[in-house]
């Protein structure tokens, strides 16, 4: 957990993302970011990046999308997603440690990861978490019927999690919302006596922001989003690919403009037509902000609230966000590194934060506390 405005030394980083790997089923990364949290060459070599971006998470990337293009090296054949996209037949096994392939694969392509770690950024665009945001934009719906909701997309990367309505859903219990036609067919595991509202709001515009946005129809934009995946989770790679093709496809890609989401929030709330209900929203990026900025982002939605209703929506880690207002859960402790999924409705600079539910960080469960708008 940061400390007021400080960020954990990269080591640290490297070891704590280690643990994370192994907890979530990624022996290679687990092994590779506890070998580059001891190793001085590689540190300074992530140093390269961006001080907000200086994190395992980009090196990682820009590896993974050097060996998605074609580098030739040994190291791509321990990917998964590399022998698929690649067409070299299932992955090997490790024989010796993959860290000592990785250190070597680094320093020979020192150069083309260096540039990628200096212009490049982590977008991840995880559609898995369309399946909370789904049921927040229902509640956000029922408490505004009158009106469509103006959907901006904050840190919105290709704007994938912006076309929600495009998917097919399955929630366990029946409720199978969404286009049931579409190649990405997400499924979610609801915790808790509680029902989300699954009904699809309806959406008069949509726009997203980002620094660095990405056209879905650019072959290494695709990549790159891609690369951003963890090599053993074959299952969202996949779907990030469908997702891709389906953004591309029908009404055509979301619009994604380019901008800071603190700074050209406002113009961009603008734009919205005072006829829409304007949403806010955002899922795990947040997190690279340092509190400073967090807390700047809650002074620039009050900013638009002041002249305009506002539900404000976002699913981000507590422990990463404490310049969020993010409410306590309602009775029993959340899951040990449960992202949360918060509301704020926002008028007239007066902030009512409301905790929504909690939920695995990829959406594939939910705990829905019961609040709906």
């Amino acid at each position: 957990m940061r400390e007021g405005d400080e960020t954990p030394p990269l080591a640290e980083q490297f070891l704590a993302f280690s643990r994370t790997a192994a907890r979530d089923g990624s022996p290679l990364y687990e092994e590779i970011c506890a070998g580059i949290a001891g190793n001085d060459e590689l540190l300074e070599l992530v140093e390269c990046s961006p001080a907000d971006q200086r994190r395992p998470n980009l090196i990682l990337a820009a590896v993974h999308f050097l060996l998605l293009a074609g580098a030739d090296d040994d190291l791509g054949r321990h990917y998964d997603t590399v022998c698929e996209f690649r067409g070299l037949g299932p992955a090997t096994a490790a024989t010796g440690p993959v860290f000592a392939e990785f250190l070597v694969f680094c320093r020979s392509q020192r150069d083309p990861i260096a540039g990628l770690l200096a212009t490049r950024a982590t977008q991840t665009n995880e559609i898995g978490r369309c399946t909370a945001l789904l049921p927040a934009f229902a509640a956000v719906a029922r408490a505004h019927p009158d009106r469509p909701l103006g959907l901006v997309d904050l840190g919105a990367s290709a704007g994938l999690n912006l076309v929600f309505d495009r998917y097919a859903y399955d929630y366990g219990d029946g409720r199978r919302p969404g286009d049931q036609g579409s190649p990405v067919h997400l499924t979610c595991e609801l915790r808790g006596p509680a029902a989300p509202p699954l009904g699809l709001a309806r959406v008069a515009a949509r726009v997203g922001l980002d620094r660095r946005p990405i056209d879905p129809a650019d072959e290494e934009g695709r990549r790159w989003l891609l690369a951003c995946q963890w090599p053993g989770h074959l299952a969202r790679f996949r779907r990030l690919r469908d997702a891709l093709a389906v953004a591309i496809g029908g009404p055509g890609p979301p619009r994604v403009m380019t901008g800071d989401m603190v700074d050209d929030l406002a113009p961009v709330a603008t734009g919205i037509p005072e006829s829409a209900h304007l949403c806010l929203y955002h899922s795990w990026v947040a997190a690279y902000l340092t509190p400073a900025r967090q807390r700047a982002l809650v002074a620039a939605v009050e900013e638009v609230a002041a002249r305009r209703p506002v539900s404000w929506i976002f699913a981000e880690s507590p422990a990463e966000t404490p310049g969020l207002p993010i409410p306590p859960p309602p009775g029993e402790a959340p899951e040990r590194g449960a992202t949360t999924l918060v509301l704020v409705q926002a008028t007239g600079r007066a902030l009512g934060a409301h905790r929504l539910a909690d939920m695995h960080h990829h959406g594939s469960w939910l705990r829905w506390w019961g609040h709906d708008g």
